[in-house]
C-alpha cells in the first residue's frame, strides 16, 4: 500500500495511461524511487509543459488523500502489478496503471466476458433484443460488461441482476460519482449480485472531455467480443467496435430492424465491413462452440421465468409488493404509478401504454423493465403487459 501513493502520485501528473508513466515504470524498480528521482530533477523521459506544471504543483500529500479516501469509503485500488488488476487490460497499448473499483473486481476473471453497448435512447425493437440476447448469454455463463449509461447499457447489465448474476460496469467517472443519476438506484442490486464498478479515474471525479472515449477502449479490452445493438451514425457505441476490432476481439452486431431507419446507420456501416450480424444468441454461442443450455424465445420468456422464479426475493429487496389501488407513492416514480394504474385490471399492449403516457418510448421502456424488476407486472405474449 506503501507503493501505491506514489504510483497514484505519478497518475496525477503524467496521466493514468500516458506513454511517459509507463515509460518511468519499465526504468525504475519502484513508483517510489521515480518519484524522488524527479522531484530531485531527474527525468529518464521528456516531459510536456503541463506535466512539468503538475509535477510542482501536485504533492505527495494529494496523492495520499486519494488513497486514505478510498481505505475509508471501501473503495478499491488495483495497481497494474496487483493480483486483482483484471489481466485483459494488460494487452492494451498503454492500460491504466491504477484502477479504482467498488464492488468484487474477481468477476472480471471468472468467465467469458461480452462487452454489450449502444444507444441511450433504445428503440423497442432494441430494449427487446438487448434484454432477450443479454438474458441467455447470462444464463450460460457470460459475463455482461457494460458502460452504466441509460438505454442499451443499464438493460442488459440488469439482464444479468435480474438472473442474481454479476455484472461489470466500467464508468467514465470516478466509481463514487453519480452519473447517470438516473440508474442510481440500480447500484445496490448490482453490487449485491456481486458485480463491479470500476474506472481509471478517481473515485469522485466528474466526467471530462474524452473520459468516454478512454472509457470504450477498456470495455473492448475487457471482454472477449462485443455486441453493438443499435448505434447511430456517430455513436460513440462505434468507438467500442473499432477499439474490439484494432484489439483483434470479435465484433457482434444485430440487423436493423428497418435499413431506413438512421437510428441503425452505425449497425449497417459496421456490418458492411468488420461486424459479425447475428440473430440470437445461438450465433454468439457457436462463435465460441458453446452448447446453448437454454433457450430463451424472447423477451416475454426472459421477464416470466426470472419474475416466477425470484419473484419473492426481487420485490422483498426492492419494495414491498403494492395492493392493487394501494400503491405507497413514494416508492415509485410518477410514470411508474400511471402505469401500475393503467394495468389495474387489465393487460394492455405496449403500444397503447407509450400512446397513453405520451413521452419518450425509451423512457416508457425502462419504467416498464423497472417495474418488471420489481416483481410488479410481467410481459405476456404479444407485447402485452399486466400487473401480477
Amino acid at each position: 500500500m506503501e507503493n501505491t501513493k506514489y504510483l497514484v502520485w505519478l497518475t496525477m501528473v503524467l496521466g493514468n495511461t500516458s506513454a511517459n508513466i509507463w515509460n518511468i515504470l519499465k526504468n525504475y524498480d519502484s513508483a517510489s524511487d521515480a518519484y524522488y528521482d524527479i522531484m530531485s530533477g531527474v527525468y529518464k523521459f521528456k516531459p510536456a509543459a503541463g506535466q512539468l506544471k503538475k509535477i510542482n504543483e501536485i504533492s505527495l500529500d494529494k496523492a495520499k488523500e486519494i488513497v486514505d479516501y478510498c481505505r475509508e469509503n471501501k473503495v478499491g485500488i488495483a495497481c497494474y502489478d496487483s493480483d486483482e488488476y483484471p489481466q485483459r487490460l494488460k494487452s492494451m497499448k498503454y492500460p491504466p496503471v491504477v484502477l479504482y473499483y467498488r464492488g468484487d473486481i474477481s468477476c472480471i476473471a471468472k468467465g467469458r466476458n461480452i462487452t454489450c453497448v449502444g444507444t441511450r435512447k433504445p428503440s423497442e425493437y432494441t430494449f427487446r433484443t438487448t434484454s432477450s440476447v443479454c438474458s441467455e448469454l447470462v444464463k450460460n455463463g457470460f459475463t455482461i460488461v457494460s458502460g452504466f449509461a441509460k438505454g442499451v447499457d443499464i438493460t442488459s447489465h440488469l439482464a444479468a441482476v435480474t438472473l442474481n448474476r454479476p455484472t461489470v460496469c466500467v464508468l467514465g467517472c470516478g466509481v463514487d460519482h453519480n452519473y447517470p443519476s438516473e440508474n442510481a438506484c440500480y447500484r445496490k442490486q448490482i453490487l449485491e449480485n456481486g458485480g463491479v464498478f470500476i474506472s481509471e479515474y478517481f473515485p469522485t471525479q466528474k466526467q471530462i472531455k474524452g473520459s468516454f472515449q478512454r472509457r470504450n477502449i477498456i470495455l473492448a479490452a475487457l471482454s472477449d467480443a462485443t455486441i453493438v445493438f443499435e448505434a447511430a451514425e456517430k455513436s460513440g457505441s462505434l468507438s467500442t467496435a473499432e477499439s474490439a476490432v484494432e484489439q483483434g476481439k470479435k465484433l457482434f452486431c444485430i440487423p436493423p430492424s428497418d435499413i431506413y431507419d438512421s437510428r441503425y446507420a452505425g449497425n449497417i456501416e459496421i456490418l458492411r465491413t468488420t461486424a459479425l450480424p447475428f440473430y440470437s444468441a445461438d450465433d454468439i454461442f457457436k462463435a465460441y462452440d458453446v452448447k446453448n443450455n437454454i433457450r430463451i424465445n424472447d423477451c416475454a420468456d426472459v421477464m416470466k421465468s426470472v419474475n416466477t422464479k425470484n419473484k419473492s426475493k426481487k420485490t422483498e429487496k426492492l419494495v414491498a409488493v403494492p395492493v392493487s389501488g394501494q400503491v405507497p407513492e413514494k416508492s415509485f416514480t410518477p410514470v411508474q404509478l400511471k402505469i401500475l394504474d393503467m394495468l389495474t385490471n387489465c393487460t394492455l399492449h405496449v403500444d397503447i401504454i407509450i400512446n397513453k403516457l405520451d413521452m419518450d418510448i425509451s423512457d416508457i421502456i425502462m419504467e416498464l423493465m423497472e417495474l418488471q424488476f420489481m416483481g410488479l407486472i410481467e410481459e405476456v405474449a404479444g407485447s402485452r403487459f399486466r400487473r401480477i
